[in-house]
């Protein structure tokens, strides 16, 4: 266990905590590696943690990941010595403002279930472990059962479904549902309760996985270097966009991706944020032409609204023109409204705007809000 964590990416270079440990994951099924994984997979009320976050438990009881801010992990380790003994499946239930006195003292009332089962090496958790490796989009369908039964798994990506369940109807329901959560900008894994073709009710886990988030930032000025270490912090795979060699530097960018020539040598998909920064006219125009046409999620351009507009109408004036889509992913001026002033504030704002975009959150306080984790109410389907 200790040796596959090593082979892991160092910290801070383009992964964040909840990366390694899906790295992690996919090095011990490969290697037919023992383990216990243990997975939230319901949460009411409020709670630090989301549904999908993950730890590690090895045999001698340490673990890799949090599932919670520090009040579950060891009671769940413990569980999972049981989970090693029998190779059996639990789903344990926490009410956190009675049971734990820990989680009383943080006064952090919820309810959280958390899904503890021995890491499989089976073909299909192989085929999932080719998925983590290669940081391709899937949704992992798990029936949950607190029981030793057979547990009934399914792989759904954008092309094809891996698994198979006797019943077709259900099964079809669930792809369905995986499906569209694929085509969701902001897309959570969560509990849902399905009814079967014999009508009876079973509870579907729904794990989305879309591989690492990616942020290109397009100008390597001074102000773009502590965007680009807070984004490599937060876990974000980061390249750096600029053809002036003096400025965009592995001394400047340790943690970065560094291209020099055109943006079309960027591999943008859906999970590409991209921030145009050039302090250049001409560039920047380029940048946002390409940016906003690309399958990018997010398009955030640096300084005032004016400024991007007349960008904007200096493009149309060359014959390129957006779809009302495509303008719906443009964030100008880019980042929270924060008071920023320095570099690292208008980075750290530019990256909060991400991170709750990419949540499918607004970004504002929660001063008297009941919960931690507001969910969206409208699921936000991708634009292309």
């Amino acid at each position: 266990m200790v040796k596959a964590l090593l082979n892991v990416k160092k910290a801070g270079q383009g992964m964040g905590s909840d990366q390694k440990v899906t790295n992690l994951l996919s090095q011990l099924i490969k290697k037919h590696e023992s383990g216990v994984l243990a997975t939230v997979v319901s949460i009411q009320g409020s709670a630090y943690k989301r549904e999908g976050s993950k730890m590690i438990i090895e045999a001698g009881g340490g673990y890799h990941g949090m599932i919670s801010v520090g009040c579950l992990e060891t009671d769940v380790t413990e569980s999972a010595e049981y989970v090693y003994r029998t190779g059996k499946t639990l789903i344990k239930k926490y009410e956190l403002d009675h049971e734990l006195e820990w989680a009383h003292s943080l006064d952090c009332p919820g309810t959280v279930e958390i899904l503890i089962e021995p890491i499989d090496s089976s073909d299909l958790w192989q085929r999932l472990a080719d998925f983590y490796a290669k940081n391709e989009a899937v949704v992992v369908c798990k029936v949950l059962k607190n029981d030793d039964s057979d547990s009934q798994v399914l792989l759904v990506t954008n092309k094809s479904v891996y698994g198979s369940w006797s019943d077709e109807y259900f099964q079809e329901t669930v792809v369905s549902i995986a499906k569209r959560k694929l085509l969701r900008l902001t897309p959570q894994s969560e509990s849902i309760c399905i009814e079967t073709r014999a009508g009876k009710e079973e509870t579907v886990f729904f794990d989305v996985y879309l591989g690492t988030s990616k942020l290109c930032i397009f100008g390597a000025g001074h102000d773009s270097v502590p965007l680009a270490k807070t984004s490599a912090i937060l876990g974000f795979e980061t390249t750096v966009i600029d053809p002036r060699p003096a400025y965009n530097t592995k001394e400047r960018f340790p943690f970065a991706n560094l291209l020099s020539a055109a943006s079309k040598q960027v591999n943008i998909d859906s999970q590409t944020y991209i921030v145009i920064m050039n302090h250049h006219l001409e560039r920047d125009a380029e940048a946002l032409a390409y940016a906003l046409k690309s399958e990018a999620a997010y398009v955030g351009v640096l300084g005032p609204r004016i400024r991007t507009q007349r960008l904007l109408g200096h493009l149309k004036n060359e014959g390129i023109v957006f779809t009302p889509e495509q303008l719906k992913k443009l964030f100008s001026p880019v980042g929270l409204d924060i008071g920023a002033d320095t570099s690292e504030e208008i980075g750290l704002s530019i990256m909060s705007e991400i991170i709750a975009f990419r949540s499918g959150h607004q970004g504002s306080f929660l001063k008297n809000r009941p919960f931690i984790h507001k969910k969206s109410q409208v699921p936000v389907e991708h634009p292309l």
